[in-house]
């Protein structure tokens, strides 16, 4: 922090990566470089030879996924002292390192429309090199059970990293506010947190009998299967929420906030159910289990949403033609 870098940025840089990309470059033509995440950009910036030399037709592009400063200022906005200066330090410190990287780069790459639009407004020039390029789903590897789902079950699944802290708050908030009053109405209904290194916090709630916390899991698709539905109650998010992307792809209905569909072209009432007040969770998970032909209805519009728009297929081909394209002059 002394020194005025981003703490992301240096987490992930490491010297001898920096020589052996150094190298590479050194001794060989390259005809394009791609980034993944802001982070990388640093072995651009550090290198010998950062920015091509004049008639060489190299490309360098970066997918920033995300827009990682805005996702600190909102680390900060729920935070307390003192984690809420090291945030503010960070959002600040990494927005003026995004906006050199669009300047040093042919194309910047993002999950969203929502992403491109945010970082044009945070852009002190205009900026013509913002692309969009989505995510995909593997098919094969997610996909609809043989047989239809039974609810009688009315299991509810949420799956991620389980110390990441908008996991970890999703989750905190749906246990406090959302379950006490859903079991009340339902005392049938079962929870399952699916993902690696649950925290203190999530592990204490299998303290409840009807609240599983499995930790890692080798195979993901089996507890998609087995779920009723799936509840994303992010508070804390940016770009796109690949495990809704995977339970649409599994035909599971999902039950999210306004900021856990945000960089996902679908509509509510049709793809999925929008929720935002424990009232509202309730009701919305409720009404999926009593409505057996609404509970389809909306399965079977969010598969077909996966299959027409999230393919790697698709995106692959918009990501090929930015390879390819002139370097401008």
């Amino acid at each position: 922090m002394f020194s005025g870098r981003q703490l992301s940025v240096s987490n992930f840089y490491n010297r001898e990566l920096q020589k052996k990309f150094d190298g590479f470059v050194a001794e060989n033509l390259v005809d394009a470089i791609y980034c993944t995440s802001s982070a990388m950009a640093e072995y651009l910036f550090k290198g010998k030879s950062p920015v091509p030399e004049r008639g060489i037709k190299r490309r360098d592009l970066i997918d920033f996924i995300d827009l990682d400063s805005d996702k600190w200022r909102q680390y900060r906005v729920v935070s307390g002292f003192p984690m809420s200066l090291i945030y503010r330090y960070e959002e600040a410190t990494l927005a003026r390192y995004e906006a050199k990287i669009q300047q040093r780069f042919d194309e910047c790459i993002f999950i969203s429309s929502n992403e491109t639009t945010l970082f044009a407004q945070q852009l002190k020039n205009p900026a013509e090199n913002l692309k969009v390029i989505g995510n995909g789903v593997d098919l094969a590897a997610f996909r609809p059970p043989e047989q239809l789902r039974q609810l009688g079950g009315m299991t509810l699944l949420f799956s991620g990293v389980m110390d990441y802290l908008p996991n970890e708050k999703a989750m905190q908030w749906f246990v406090e506010h959302v379950w006490p009053g859903l079991t009340k109405l339902h005392p049938e209904v079962r929870l399952v947190i699916a993902g690696m290194n649950p925290s203190q916090a999530i592990l204490e709630m299998a303290d409840d009998e009807r609240i599983t916390v499995t930790g890692y899991v080798d195979d993901m698709l089996a507890f998609y299967h087995e779920a009723s539905i799936f509840i994303a109650l992010f508070q804390i998010a940016r770009g796109v929420q690949n495990k809704i992307l995977q339970a649409f792809a599994c035909g599971l209905p999902v039950v999210t906030t306004a900021v856990g569909a945000e960089g996902i072209d679908c509509a509510d009432g049709t793809h999925y159910l929008l929720a935002a007040s424990p009232e509202q969770f309730i009701e919305k998970i409720s009404k999926l289990f009593d409505d057996r032909d609404y509970y389809n209805q909306i399965s079977t519009n969010a598969l077909e949403l996966v299959n027409d728009q999230f393919t790697w297929d698709a995106s692959n081909q918009q990501l090929f033609k930015l390879f390819s394209s002139p370097k401008q002059a």
